[in-house]
């Protein structure tokens, strides 16, 4: 039996995936733009990596939210799912922004 309610919430744990994907792709951008000769400062790459913790706890939810069939257990992880990848969406906005501004040009 197909359960809509179920479905949706674990779209909710392949969108944190996804943004978590995005947060790698900028990672490696970094990385790239540092190995091609235009280097961030030593202190940006802390700032960049405070996201990691959110994304980390965002993505054992969206695994766990797949595995899980129980009502009770999946409302709960997909909310926390969701509330984690978005709050690394915003630390890894603010962590480009505040590296890009300390960055000399």
């Amino acid at each position: 039996m197909d359960n809509p309610r179920l479905d949706m919430q674990r779209s909710a744990g392949k969108l944190a995936i996804f943004l978590a994907g995005i947060y790698l792709l900028v990672l490696f951008g970094v990385v790239v733009s540092t190995a091609s000769g235009s280097p961030i400062p030593l202190i940006g790459w802390p700032i960049l990596l405070l996201p990691a913790a959110a994304f980390t706890y965002s993505i054992i939810d969206a695994v766990n939210l797949h595995r899980v069939s129980d009502i009770a257990e999946t409302t709960r992880l997909w909310r926390r799912s969701l509330l984690l990848a978005v709050a690394g969406t915003g630390l890894m906005v603010l962590a480009v922004v505040i590296t890009n501004r300390i960055t000399p040009l």
